[in-house]
């Protein structure tokens, strides 16, 4: 059977504590032993006759044995207690192992998709005679990042292609610089110093910049003068209105948050979404209060113009009925002047034409 790895973590100036799955009741010996950078040394050990010893001085009064369950804790941790533990029982290696990881402070580092990041110490003991910074992602193995150490290579090594023409360290204050960022590049991050690790550790998240949101319109057909405005974002979503005032938006599903704009009787009336992350924002275009409702006539205006169109078509009919008598009177005369015009003796000769005409 393969040995079996546990892994703990604990924190600088925390406790921790781990013990083997089982142990024979017939116990007579239990020994931890350490493992880490330098050789494996014995954290605690305990026997039947002599109890309890502690010869290592990285474990002193700090470490205690529960010799019932087998059971080590560590108290007051450093970073140097990193590393893998295994136990003895009556002289016999176990095959349970217990790779502990103490972090130290941990700062948050946050840069975008295809930018830059420096994160490190501002400055650093005059003696310093070699730097590595280490990376480690949440899937893959640790990686040194870069590597100065001018007693074995005056210049500056990078070892790892993810990290290739991208990456430069300040040999003064340790700093390290990391260019066109890639998310693959998020993770923890550890200095070592003089092949001593530090206890300060950075977290880096890389993100994408948001996108430029849009914000979506759904009318309310209970009610003709509200709508609902929607931004459909997983980021942190600020709404804003024309005054500048903050909005509280509520949750929308299956993402982002909507707010409800009632009619406010002004066009120039608008509304805006903002998309934030830690490393970018992005606001919509503002949606205005005439885009939203349609226009209705006041009804103040009603009273008014109607009046006015039925004054208007009285006056247009009496108008158009004496213009037209007018016409009719003057072509009435106009005939009964051509009558007269016309000589008794023509009208004879008019009136005997149409009797010849009649008996023929």
């Amino acid at each position: 059977m393969g040995e079996e790895v546990e892994n703990v973590f604990g924190e600088v100036g925390a406790t921790v504590s781990f013990r083997p799955a089982r142990i024979d009741p017939s116990v007579s010996s239990i020994i931890w032993k350490h493992r880490n950078s330098g050789p494996v040394v014995k954290a605690i050990k305990w026997d039947v006759d002599d109890g309890v010893f502690i010869p290592n001085q990285r474990f002193k009064d700090i470490t205690t044995l529960d010799e019932k369950t087998g059971k080590i804790t560590i108290t007051n941790l450093t970073v140097e207690h990193s590393g893998l533990y295994t136990i003895d029982i009556n002289s016999k290696e176990q095959e349970q192992r217990f790779n502990l990881e103490v972090l130290g402070e941990v700062r948050n580092e946050f840069g975008e998709v295809g930018g830059e990041v420096s994160f490190g110490s501002t400055s650093l003991n005059p003696s310093v005679s070699s730097i590595i910074w280490k990376h480690r992602s949440s899937t893959g193995p640790v990686v040194k990042a870069i590597e100065w150490d001018p007693a074995e290579d005056p210049d500056v090594s990078i070892p790892n292609p993810r990290f290739k023409d991208i990456t430069t360290l300040n040999e003064k204050t340790g700093e390290i610089t990391i260019t066109n960022l890639t998310v693959e590049h998020s993770g923890f991050y550890t200095i070592d110093i003089n092949s001593k690790e530090q206890e300060q550790r950075f977290s880096l998240t890389v993100m994408a910049p948001v996108p430029k949101p849009v914000i979506k319109i759904e009318k309310i057909e209970m009610n003709p003068n509200a709508v609902n405005l929607k931004c459909e974002y997983n980021e942190t979503i600020i709404w804003k209105n024309s005054a500048g005032e903050t909005l509280k938006g509520s949750p929308h599903t299956p993402k982002g948050e909507l707010i409800t704009a009632e009619k406010k009787g002004n066009p120039d009336v608008f509304y805006t979404c903002t998309l934030k992350n830690a490393v970018s924002e992005s606001t919509s275009d503002p949606v205005y209060e005439r885009d939203l409702f349609e226009e209705s006539v006041p009804w103040w205006i009603a009273l008014i113009v109607i009046p006015v169109l039925i004054l208007a078509f009285v006056l247009l009919y009496k108008f158009w009925t004496k213009f037209h008598r007018k016409q009719y009177n003057l072509a009435s005369e106009g005939n009964k002047m051509k009558e007269d015009a016309v000589s008794p003796d023509q009208k004879n000769v008019y009136k005997n034409g149409i009797s010849d005409a009649t008996q023929r």
